[in-house]
């Protein structure tokens, strides 16, 4: 099967993508609000990018025609956000953050999600990983202005003790099965991570 996309609708284009290029990171977004609360949204759409500077990328769509989401909003309006890498027994709560809430409601309110102190921000404070970025560029993916593509320079990154290990040469590394992190399929389907396959790299 060939699936023409320069043919299909906006929609119809998503619904493939997302189930052809899986599993996907999700990027969960905390961001502060014009009254010191805080929103929190999660996007899939999303990747390391550079080393040099150290850039993380996700993208968003707006609400409506020229109406941004309220993630957006604060970043332009803050120049700061924290991105995290939510754990499967977290994904419940990652899920009900994506409902749509009047601009104010705060998604870590309403599910009694508690915050810390995490350089000149706050984060989750239950999360495994936590990457506080400054604001680097936005990118308007269409004409339209309809999808913007957020590059965040990280400034800090936090990873918890318990997901922590060493190796034979004393180096300090992230246990990604101690991290358990949820990823993103199409529609509402999410996975957890499989087995591990390690290869060395070729000389």
């Amino acid at each position: 099967m060939i699936i023409d996309l320069q043919t299909q609708s906006r929609e119809q284009c998503y619904q493939w993508m997302t189930q052809a290029v899986v599993p996907r990171p999700i990027a969960w977004t905390l961001s502060e609000n014009d009254d010191g609360g805080f929103n929190l949204a999660p996007f899939s759409y999303f990747n390391a990018l550079c080393s040099a500077p150290p850039l993380i990328g996700f993208s968003i769509s707006n609400k409506e025609a020229n109406t941004p989401k309220d993630t957006l909003y604060n970043i332009r309006a803050r120049q700061r956000f924290v991105v995290h890498i939510a754990a499967v027994t977290q994904l419940p709560d990652l899920n009900q953050s994506s409902a749509a809430l009047d601009y104010g409601d705060s998604e870590t309110a309403k599910l009694n999600l508690k915050t810390e102190s995490f350089g000149d921000f706050v984060r989750l404070s239950d999360c495994p990983i936590a990457i506080l970025c400054n604001l680097h560029k936005e990118i308007a993916l269409d004409d339209e202005n309809n999808q913007t593509l957020v590059l965040g320079e990280i400034q800090l990154l936090y990873a918890a003790d318990t997901i922590m290990e060493t190796d034979s040469k004393n180096r300090s590394l992230i246990s990604v099965q101690k991290m358990n992190p949820g990823a993103r399929l199409s529609a509402g389907n999410y996975a957890r991570l499989g087995e591990v396959i390690s290869f060395k790299r070729p000389q």
